[in-house]
């Protein structure tokens, strides 16, 4: 079968599965109100930083609820990306170093580079330095409310490096007058362990407490070292959150959350599998150094709103300490070499901090106009340590490619950036809303590099360097909204967005006039209708949009050097980038259960502008009129879920979800296609009032696909994983 029709075949195996699971609770007689079981079933987000049903934003977004999680048995950030179209993740090994893209872009991507997606948390940012500083890890997840996708530029509301779009997940609040205690454990395949426990505990009459934390040990995995049997992506993750919230008075409350994690897992050199040394994926042949990756977080939210009679006043704050280390990667089996007179390791250090800030005025819903203004500010700093160090000896030892490898880098990065963003938004007539936002935003970006040669045969050594830009945007947006039917919503959009410049925090040696690259910038149109129909007792809801979207200074990564295996990001040109996302949710009373089905599907291509060229290891490679990178012919997902009742006090449920992406490359130069794959995911459990027994399966068909390619390094997917956890509500 072609691979043009894999995701036709995904949907109908999803179409299949979800039948079966019909018939699978045929059998049961315990009857229920289906009418209550769907009425206010009613999504809400914050895209325009406000609450908003989804139906009544003009944008293409997916909205994943705690519960969805729970039922699909979601787990890490990819479990979630798979769920969205227009989504993929680009990842390299661990989970620190993947990165969110959406529509198609974010080519140029590096460990400490600004992402093309802002990252959020209760809509500040939350992004910024390497070790996972461009992506979510579990605490993020760690009682989560619900993670919301804008796709399209995001650029007047959400500022900073939303080029593809912007992704915030919302943690549950305090809830006043409530005492709750939820106790989680399981156990994965991999011999994880884990456990969680969340509390939610009155003080007094105006405030209360919301804490929990969680703890999870991974003994096995998937990737072992041949002649020690040992796993080298073993993991132990902990971490936990206290939550003060307070009723200041009618009018006035305060959330201050303040939260640590701790995570220590398998590096890049462990997981990846060398193509000159390693026969298997998953099995490291000659690999002699443990490379562990430790990560030690601290954050801090604080939220203050205030209600007057016609505009609500917010503030967001939030600081965020990290102290990270990469330690002992065996960087000669990283080269591809092996042999007892080699020995090579690489180890890396940040200290990272950051503090931000937003605050806003908004009228109140009422009338025919509303409006929005704000402020923010943003501030960090990244001090990085890098060290090669070990021994040569017989033939390596007057390699003069192997002996440049011995030095110290020391970079430091440090971002001063300042915001005014506003929204105004007109009813025309009944039908018909006109919205127009802005953003003008400084960035200002301060580097310093220094490189100390550790090899006195070499002369490699770059003296303490300074670099300072800064940059200024305005970001526009325009949407106008007409309510066709009380039930549909077109729109039309138009967009901007920018991601700023940067520094490369390992300038290759003869190309140091490279280390600073240009901001990328974004414009996008998009149209698109949705709808929120009832046909008979069934709810319908579907999502389609079409978008058009140029790039300019597009940031691309390259290995500037063929004897240097360092990356880098250059500016190459313009670009065009253009496709859809078209989502559908049902659900429908079936029997005396309840059936809800989701389907996503997505698709992009875009091409480089003339004149757009790359310095690819030393020669220049013409992109002019090739395809963008990290664009997809498709991306789909399907998911159904159906629940039906076993006693008076007891439901069952069964869920499957099928994810299937293909076509494009995943690098500008054309080198290496993407690979196809579709992953087969199930869950079933049952429910009673005070707890929930979940079994699940992923990629159960065992699906083998590449992820990426990193200098002759390939790394794959995870393979089948299969698990049980127990919820209890005390």
């Amino acid at each position: 079968m072609s691979r043009l029709k894999r995701p036709y075949r995904a949907v109908l195996c999803g179409a299949a599965a979800s039948a079966a699971l019909v018939t699978a609770f045929s059998g049961a007689a315990w009857a229920q109100d289906d009418e209550t079981q769907i009425e206010g079933d009613v999504i809400t987000v914050q895209a325009r930083k406000r609450d908003e049903a989804i139906e009544d934003v003009p944008a293409s977004i997916t909205a994943i609820s705690d519960e969805d999680a729970e039922r699909l048995a979601l787990q890490d950030v990819a479990d979630y990306i798979r769920q969205t179209p227009g989504a993929i993740l680009v990842a390299s090994g661990p989970d620190y170093l993947s990165d969110i893209t959406l529509r198609g872009q974010g080519g140029g991507r590096l460990g400490f580079s600004e992402s093309t997606t802002g990252i959020y948390r209760n809509g500040i940012y939350v992004a910024g330095g390497g070790f996972g500083g461009r992506s979510y890890d579990k605490l993020d997840f760690f009682d989560m409310q619900a993670m919301e996708v804008y796709r399209g530029p995001q650029g007047a509301l959400y500022g900073r490096n939303a080029v593809g779009g912007a992704v915030n997940i919302r943690t549950k609040q305090p809830v006043l007058g409530e005492t709750s205690l939820r106790t989680k454990v399981g156990y994965a395949s991999t011999e994880r362990y884990e456990a969680e426990a969340i509390a939610n505990v009155p003080v007094g009459e105006n405030a209360a407490l919301r804490l929990g934390g969680y703890y999870q040990d991974q003994q096995e995995g998937h990737h072992s070292i041949e002649g020690t049997g040992d796993y080298a992506d073993t993991e132990m993750k902990y971490g936990g959150r206290v939550a003060l919230g307070l009723e200041l008075s009618d009018r006035s409350k305060a959330v201050l959350t303040i939260e640590a994690a701790h995570s220590d897992s398998g590096g890049f050199s462990s997981t990846g599998q060398n193509l000159v040394l390693d026969y298997d994926p998953y099995i490291r042949v000659g690999t002699d150094t443990d490379d562990r990756v430790m990560i030690d977080t601290v954050t801090a939210f604080g939220e203050y709103t205030h209600e007057f009679d016609n505009m609500d006043f917010t503030f967001l704050t939030n600081y965020e300490s990290r102290d990270a280390s990469r330690e002992f990667a065996d960087f000669d089996h990283f080269l591809g070499l092996s042999s007892p007179l080699l020995s090579l390791i690489d180890t890396q250090y940040e200290d990272f901090w950051r503090f931000g800030l937003e605050a806003r005025l908004a009228s109140k819903n009422s009338g025919p106009a509303s409006w929005m203004i704000g402020v923010d500010y943003l501030t960090l700093e990244s001090d990085i340590f890098s060290s090669r160090f070990g021994t040569l000896a017989g033939p390596f030892a007057n390699s003069p490619a192997l002996r440049r490898q011995f030095r110290d880098d020391d970079p430091t990065d440090e971002l001063s950036s300042y915001s005014v963003f506003g929204l105004y938004s007109y009813d025309i007539s009944d039908k018909v809303n006109l919205t127009v936002e802005a953003r003008v935003q400084v960035d200002e970006k301060d580097f310093s590099f220094e490189r100390i040669d550790m090899d006195a045969l070499t002369d490699e050594a770059i003296p303490l360097t300074m670099f300072s830009e800064s940059w200024t945007r305005f970001l526009p947006t325009a949407s106008l909204t007409y309510r066709a039917r009380p039930d549909t919503t077109l729109y039309a959009r138009v967009a901007t967005g920018y991601r700023p410049g940067g520094f490369n925090p390992s300038p290759a040696v003869g190309f140091f006039d490279r280390t600073a690259y240009d901001p990328e910038d974004v414009i996008s149109g998009e149209v698109g209708v949705k709808g929120d129909y009832r046909l008979g007792r069934t709810i319908v809801r579907p999502q389609l949009a079409i978008f058009y979207t140029e790039t300019d200074d597009v940031q691309q990564t390259t290995s500037v050097d063929i004897t240097d295996p360092s990356f880098s990001l250059q500016n190459v040109g313009s670009s065009t980038l253009y496709g859809g996302e078209f989502e559908l949710t049902t659900i429908t009373p079936l029997g005396e259960g309840l059936l809800r089905n989701s389907l996503g599907v997505s698709g992009a291509n875009g091409q480089f502008g003339d004149d757009t060229n790359i310095l690819f290891q030393g020669a220049i490679v013409d992109l002019s009129n090739t395809r963008v990178p990290r664009s997809r012919n498709y991306i789909v997902n399907f998911n159904t879920i159906y629940r039906h009742p076993i006693s008076e006090n007891l439901d069952g449920w069964i869920s499957a979800g099928i994810q299937a992406e293909g076509g494009g490359f995943d690098n500008a130069s054309h080198t290496r296609r993407s690979e196809s794959f579709e992953i087969l995911d199930f869950s079933l459990g049952v429910d009673a009032d005070d707890w929930r027994l979940t079994v699940y399966g992923k990629n159960v068909t065992d699906e083998e696909y590449l992820l990426v390619n990193v200098n002759n390094n390939e790394y794959h997917n995870t393979p089948s994983l299969y698990g049980v956890t127990l919820t209890v509500d005390w």
